[in-house]
């Protein structure tokens, strides 16, 4: 599967684009006010960058390693786990030495802690958001990448397997619930709504729509011909945060509410964001241009970093020192640039030389 260099950097730039709808999320009360209604109600509903991240995973992996019949299993692991745990791991370290200076030591410590740097918290809904809050996705992208080349086996011998995958996946996390979500065991499986929006079970489908998106891609991209997709799928995202800004009613956001899996997990990665994604993969627009310009390369390569240090002990550090939102935002970037340029590449690929068979 080989999309131009240009194309590829088109998906860089939306990292950086995902990154900063969740930051605006988070902070939305200093960007507009609670007044303004329609406007606040829609940026609160901007988590929904994570799903571009999950759909943009989805499709990277297999636009990496579906054709890989002879895939290194040792390699694979060693170099997604070099390129997301040693950032993580520094920031989690980080985060619970910033926590016991501070005597916001929670109970039990040293099992959040190393359920924190081991992913397994993201299998329990009362520690999810410990250590580095929103780091909670990475069990859910860890479990994706552990999964992959057994669904891409599959998926070769049969593509109707794009559907069965995740079909059976969402059965056993609805039967996980049922079976564990009555017991005082720290929440593991506590909900269906836990399930659904915060683990691989809930939210594979997201992958799958970016894997369907790699395979479609590789088969038909000379075939096709479209100049509506990058537009298209970029409003229909548009409508979709507005709707789960409609349909959350009284609750906090429009996810919790079935209306809102539905759009978040299933409508919008499979018609507003696959379809943005083919657009920017297949066609000239003056929004694939500004994507893969240096204005959004370099963020979006540092995008992970980004993501990991905007909410958190960081953005409290800085909150000492200045008020202003916007400059936050910026200082978050430039230090997420540096990280990323002296340390995750760096470490990255020492990993890498380490623990990869040659």
């Amino acid at each position: 599967m080989q999309p131009s260099k240009q194309q590829l950097t088109a998906l860089t730039g939306i990292r950086a684009i995902a990154a900063y709808m969740v930051f605006f999320h988070h902070y939305k009360q200093y960007i507009v006010r609670k007044e303004w209604g329609t406007l606040y109600n829609f940026c609160n509903e901007l988590h929904v960058g994570v799903t571009v991240f999950f759909v943009l995973s989805g499709f990277l992996i297999a636009y990496n390693y579906y054709d890989n019949s002879n895939l290194d299993f040792r390699n694979y692991i060693v170099n997604r786990l070099a390129r997301i745990y040693p950032m993580y791991f520094i920031l989690t370290v980080a985060a619970f030495t910033y926590a016991w200076y501070m005597n916001s030591i929670e109970n039990n410590l040293w099992y959040v802690f190393l359920m924190n740097i081991s992913f397994l918290r993201g299998f329990f809904d009362d520690i999810k958001f410990s250590g580095i809050g929103q780091g909670w996705s990475l069990t859910v992208e860890m479990l994706f990448y552990l999964s992959a080349p057994l669904s891409f086996l599959l998926i070769r011998k049969k593509k109707i397997n794009l559907l069965v995958i995740p079909a059976l996946l969402i059965g056993a996390g609805i039967l996980l619930t049922a079976l564990f979500s009555q017991e005082n065991n720290a929440g593991f499986f506590a909900s269906y709504n836990f399930m659904f929006l915060y683990t691989y079970f809930g939210r594979c489908a997201e992958f799958f729509i970016g894997i369907a998106l790699a395979i479609f891609f590789a088969k038909k991209q000379k075939d096709i011909k479209t100049n509506w997709c990058t537009y298209t799928g970029a409003t229909v995202i548009i409508f979709c945060i507005y709707a789960l800004s409609v349909v959350k009613g009284d609750n906090k956001f429009g996810i919790n509410t079935v209306p809102g899996v539905l759009i978040n997990n299933f409508i919008m990665p499979l018609f507003g964001v696959a379809v943005l994604f083919w657009g920017l993969l297949t066609e000239k627009t003056f929004v694939s241009r500004i994507l893969s310009g240096k204005l959004f390369v370099l963020p979006g390569k540092s995008s992970y970093t980004f993501y990991l240090i905007h909410m958190g002990f960081i953005f409290s550090l800085l909150s000492l020192f200045i008020y202003n939102i916007w400059l936050k935002f910026f200082l978050l970037n430039i230090l997420s640039i540096v990280l990323f340029t002296w340390v995750e590449e760096p470490l990255h690929q020492l990993v890498r030389r380490i623990f990869q068979k040659r």
